[in-house]
Parts: structure tokens; sequence; C-alpha cells
């Protein structure tokens, strides 16, 4: 048979997006020409045209020809149908609508065909033509399902409802086609927004007016320790506030949702299901449904907690940068000045020192003679606490056994508090050595039990204890917030007194803080024990609380060296020598004082204006001065290169460097001979200890036999 050629083009006549394909099967050829006619909207002539007119309904009328929308194929049998939609949907072109006859003898019958057909494609909508059948519908509807793709046209039928029924069909086919891809596209879009809330690092929530979360990404059980399914349903405030913070949180939302106001990098503190505090940044806007009525607020939590940290810690370095240029500029200017303060005060010191121990038989000139060597020794003490808090005091350290110090030291303590303060002592048998400048560690004893004297009322008590502690890493900090680990000894001064707040605890390191009353206090005293401790590599940590007290605690790292060092003995007579010292200062009075002292030691003392003048003498002296005491500042030639000249010749000589100015002479070697340095402002004993210690030491070298020296 026949049948007619396919008509129309999909890509011709439908578009790319749009499809009209139909396929017809029918035994009759005639048949399948009257839906070539009707649905393919050509005029048939002659004797066709006559049958066509026989087949479709007397009253009506074929359409009009116009270009038609549709792609047609037929088939005279329902295996070749099949066939057909077979390859279709192997080339992704398949049928959108099939009109197939109920009866095709001799091969498949149409509910055969449309059942095998829709088996292969379950979105093809299928119409069954029937003049009259050997099946009922209700068999049919079984046996091909999809009912709601199954339409039944009676034959004879209308050529108008027949192309109406394969417009509508195939419309209703593209628009199913469209709602696929549509929900394949929403699809596709939920999951990429679900791998990005689920990816991102920030928690995504929703929330509704009553602030119930209606939506929680999963990483609310990482950032507040909440599954999803524990926070929905619930609200905000119940959940992540505490009692006042909820309420300030709910009335910031609800003013947010009044006024349709977005919130941007919200900062709050937010409870976790542990009960621990976690900082939130969160940014949220309103959702609006049907006639922009506000129906949910969206947004973003994310954790700052260690931003927020970060941040502290970095203001925390700033303020210790900036503190430590202005303890540079501090240190700077004491320097600075050091020089010639301690020029002046070391006459006073040292005169008032030669009239009190020439016992003087007037008592109020003895006592006027005290006043001016305590006044002049206090203004001393002054510059060395602000050059040891700016860490420009060299230290001279050594082994040293605390506990020995602290019992030293104890006479001094007790006479420094009243007799209502108790002060008691708790000194640990067996307490590690440490390396410390012993002076050093004395002015630290000395400010702290000073600042607690002032701290604690009548009946009041300091105790100072020792103790061994090894500590790991990072498990405690100092006041700097550093990390302390290793072997200590701890030395502890605690008190009952007043206490601090934590601002005034944050402040009282600053020098020149002070919360005496005016006249009462420098405000040194603890930044110079700050000072201490750091040049000591040590760590220094603070309690203390309004009415409960204060306790300063001092880390010294644990010294490995064997053996300690003797602690001086402040009660000994001053040592005396014959050796011959030579002199070599540009300050007259400072010159006059130092060789009046020597004299009376019995040394043998020459005397020069400047080191031009000093390298004469001892050139001239071939080699007879056993002692080079020389200031480091001179015009025309310095102390360093005095003491070189004279090392080139005599490499043995002894030397003393005197400077108001810091010196560190590790820092500056002088050849083999014996060096030192003497502090200016010094006193008679300090000079006449420092000469006696240097010769010793220059006496015990191989470089030549002892003058002798003796003590009186």
């Amino acid at each position: 048979m026949n049948l007619p050629a396919p008509f129309g083009s999909s890509s011709q006549r439908n578009g790319p997006c749009m499809n009209h394909r139909i396929l017809v099967i029918d035994d009759r050829h005639d048949i399948l020409q009257a839906y070539a006619a009707v649905l393919g909207r050509i005029e048939e002539q002659g004797d066709s045209s006559l049958r066509l007119q026989e087949l479709i309904a007397s009253e009506a009328s074929i359409p009009s020809s116009s270009e038609s929308p549709f792609e047609l194929a037929f088939a005279d049998q329902g295996a070749e149908g099949f066939a057909l939609v077979e390859q279709a949907l192997a080339e992704a072109n398949p049928f959108a609508v099939a009109f197939i006859d109920i009866r095709m003898p001799p091969g498949w019958d149409g509910m055969e065909t449309a059942a095998r057909i829709r088996a292969i494609d379950p979105e093809l909508e299928i119409v069954i033509v029937t003049a009259y059948s050997d099946h009922s519908r209700r068999e049919i509807v079984e046996a091909v399902g999809a009912p709601e793709k199954l339409l039944f046209l009676r034959k004879p039928f209308d050529p108008e409802e027949l192309y109406q029924i394969a417009l509508s069909l195939c419309g209703k086919w593209n628009l199913a086609r469209r709602q696929e891809e549509m929900t394949r596209v929403l699809q596709c879009s939920e999951a990429r927004f679900r791998n990005l809330v689920e990816a991102t690092s920030d928690w995504v929530w929703e929330m509704n007016r009553d602030g119930v979360f209606t939506y929680c990404s999963p990483l609310s059980e990482e950032l507040y320790g909440y599954r999803p399914e524990e926070l929905l349903g619930r609200t905000i405030y119940s959940t992540l506030f505490d009692g006042p913070s909820a309420t300030v949180y709910r009335a910031f939302f609800e003013s947010c949702w009044a006024d349709l106001r977005p919130f941007r990098n919200n900062e709050r503190q937010c409870r976790r299901k542990d009960g621990t505090t976690v900082v939130i940044e969160s940014s949220g806007v309103p959702v609006l449904g049907d006639g922009d009525r506000l129906v949910a607020f969206r947004g973003v939590d994310r954790d700052i907690t260690e931003r927020k940290w970060h941040e502290r810690e970095r203001r925390r370095l700033e303020e210790q940068y900036r503190q430590s240029q202005k303890m540079e500029a501090i240190g700077t200017l004491a320097s600075g000045i050091a020089h010639d303060l301690n020029n002046m005060l070391t006459p006073i010191l040292g005169y008032s020192e030669i009239c009190l121990q020439q016992h003087c038989d007037d008592p109020a000139l003895h006592k006027s003679l005290l006043i001016i060597h305590q006044s002049a020794s206090k203004a001393a003490d002054l510059i060395r606490q602000i050059l040891t808090f700016c860490r420009k005091q060299p230290l001279c350290s050594q082994k040293v056994d605390l506990n020995r110090l602290i019992e030293r030291f104890m006479k001094i303590l007790r006479r420094l508090i009243r007799e209502d303060i108790v002060l008691e002592f708790d000194l640990a048998p067996d307490c590690w050595g440490i390396k410390a400048d012993v002076s050093q560690v004395e002015q630290i004893l000395l400010n702290l039990v000073i600042n607690a004297r002032d701290a604690v009322a009548a009946d009041g008590r300091i105790v100072i204890s020792t103790r061994n502690q090894s500590v790991g890493d990072e498990e405690i900090k100092d006041i700097d917030f550093r990390g302390i680990s290793g072997d200590f000894v701890v030395l502890a001064v605690r008190d009952n007194g007043t206490g601090m707040d934590q601002e005034t605890a944050s402040m009282i390191f600053n020098p020149f803080f002070t919360t005496k009353e005016v006249g009462k206090g420098t405000g040194l005293g603890l930044s110079t024990v700050y000072g201490v401790v750091n040049q000591h590599q040590g760590h220094l940590r603070l309690e203390t609380a309004p009415g409960q007290g204060t306790t300063f605690s001092i880390y010294f790292p644990r010294c490995l060296e064997e053996g300690t060092e003797p602690l001086a003995d402040e009660n000994r007579e001053l040592p005396t020598g014959r050796e011959t010292v030579l002199i070599a200062e540009d300050d007259a009075v400072l010159r006059q004082m130092g060789s009046s002292i020597l004299n009376t030691l019995g040394y043998h003392v020459l005397e020069a204006e400047d080191g031009r003048a000093a390298l004469k003498l001892f050139e001239a002296g071939g080699g007879e001065v056993d002692l080079l005491l020389t200031d480091l500042v001179m015009p025309g030639l310095g102390g360093e290169e005095l003491a070189a000249r004279c090392r080139a010749s005599h490499p043995g000589l002894a030397i003393i460097f005197m400077s108001g100015y810091p010196y560190d002479p590790a820092a500056h070697p002088h050849g083999g001979g014996c060096s030192s340095f003497l502090a200016k402002p010094f006193t008679a004993s300090g000079l006449a200890i420092k000469v006696r210690q240097v010769l010793d030491g220059r006496e015990n070298r191989e470089d030549g036999p002892p003058p002798g020296g003796r003590s009186v």
C-alpha cells in the first residue's frame, strides 16, 4: 500500500523548541489520506476528494489550505508504527501524539499496539480511533495505562475537532516537557544551592516572624552544637541566647521585621549547646511573598571568635609596641641625662660618706650629713630604676641561692613595714639555683614588700614564699600573655590588702602610674620589677581582686650550673691596698673625691684631667701603674681608646671604667687584662670594693706577683 509521504519538518515548521510530530497508524489508505488532508492541510482532487468527504462528518468541511504546524508520519500496521516510535526515540526526536486505529487486521490491533508503544515511550499522547471495537474502553485503558495520556476519538470525525485535538495534545506534550525541564533546572539549582550552603564556612538560616527556625544548614552542629533538626521549629531566643541577651536580640530582630530592614555584620555572643560562648557576625535580609508581604528573614552566621581574639591580641601587641617605644624614649632620655646627674651625685655620696665615717662629734652636723647622703642615694636609686625598667642597666649575673638571698635580706625587709603588719616567710627547702643579679633581686623584694605594705590595713599580713615549679607548654601565661613552660624557681609576695580591679591591675606596671597620694610614690616601683623580671628572662604573674588581696609571682628560670657564688658581706670593713692607681676623670670634683678616698685607703694615686694627660702619666711611669680608673666619656681621648693604648704596652693592666651612662663591659673587651665597670654615682665603699676586686683579679693571673693588700 502506498502511504502518504511524511509531511512537514520539525526544524522548518515547528522551530527548535516545539514538538508537533504526529504518528498515524491505520490499515486503510483512505483514512491516512484523510489525516493528511486535515492535519497537513492538503487539497485532494477528483475521486480522492470524494472518498475523503465520505470519511468525515457530512456537515463538516475540510479546513482551507494553509501552512500546517504538524510533522506527520504514517504506518498501516501496528508493528510498523512501533518501529517508527523506536526509531524516533533513538534519534532523540520523539513523537508528541499518536493516532491509532483500534482494528488493523491481520497484525496487532490498536490496543496491543498502543500498549507496546506506551511501554517504550511513556510520555506519548495516544488517541485511540474507533468506529466499533472488540474491546471495551475499560479494557483498553487497563492495557495501555496512563489514562491521563489516553484519548478516544470516534469515526467519522469532525476535521476541526481532529485538528484541535492534535494541536492541544501537542501543546500538552510540549508543556509537560517544559515543566520537566523547569523541574530539572530547579532541582539542579537547588542542588547547587545546597552544595554551596553545605560547602560554605558560614551557617545559613531562615526564621519566621516569631524567630522560629524554618531552615538550618548542616553547619549548625559545628557552630552551635545543634543538629539542624534540633533547631527546626525552635526559636532563636530560647536556644542561642541567655535571658537578658535574648530580650535585647528580640527587640533588634522585631525592629528589623517591622521596618523591612536588612542587617549586616551584626556582632553578638551566642550560647552553644554545651554552654560555652561563641562570638557571631550575623547578616540577614527580608524575604517577601505575595503582595510584597514579609514572610521570613534569611541570613548567614559566621564564627568570628578567633578573629576577635586576634583583634584583641593585635591591639595588645600594638599597645605593647607603643609602650616599648615609650619606654625606649624614656630610656633614651634617662641615659642622656644620667651621665650628668650621676656625675653630680657621685661627689655628694662620696664626700658625705667620708664625713660620716670620720665620726663627727656634732650630732646636728652628723644628722645633716646623713640626710644629704640618704637623699643623694634616693636620687641615684631613682635613675637606676628608670634605667632598669628600660633595660639599659647592665646585669651582673651569678648563680644565686634565692632562699639564702632572702634570709640575708630579712632584717632590711622587716624594717620597711609597720609594727602592726605581720611579715612571714615560707621558703621551700632545696630550691633550685637561679642566675640573677643580686642587687636587682633585692630591688624586686624591696619594691614588692613596700607595695604590699601600702596596700594592707592594720593587722595586715605579708607572706614571702619560694617554691620549685615545672610548667608544661602553654599551661599558664604571664601578664603579657606569653606562655610559661620549663623549670622555674617561683618567688611570690602575697598580701591580704585591698586588692585591685582589672582596670587598675592593667596599668600598675606602667612607669609613673601610682594610686598613692602625691609625694608618697614615684610610680616606678612595679615598673622596675617588670623590667628586672624581663631582663632575667623570667615571667611575672598577678592575681588580685577587690577585697581579696594581691599576689605577685616571679618565675626565675632554673640555673643548671654547679655551685653558687657567695653573697657579699655588707658589714665587712673597707679593703685597702698599696698599689698605684691612675685616675683619668675630666670632672675635677669627681677626680678629687676618688683620689681622696683611695689615698685614705693606702693607695698611691695619680690624677689626670683627661685621656691625653693620663696617657702621658702612664707612659712616664714606665709600667708602675697597677690600675687605670678612667671615665668613659672625656674630651680629646676617651676612656676606651686610652685603655686600648695602655694595654698595647702593658697587656696585664687592670682597668675600671666609670660612667654615668649605661655600659656593659662584656660587650667591649679590651685585651688580656682584668676589666670592670663602676656605675656613677658610687659610694666610697663601692669604689673601695670594686678597686680591690679588680686588683685581686689581676693579681690572681700569672702576669706577676701580687703587691699585697690588707683590710682595716
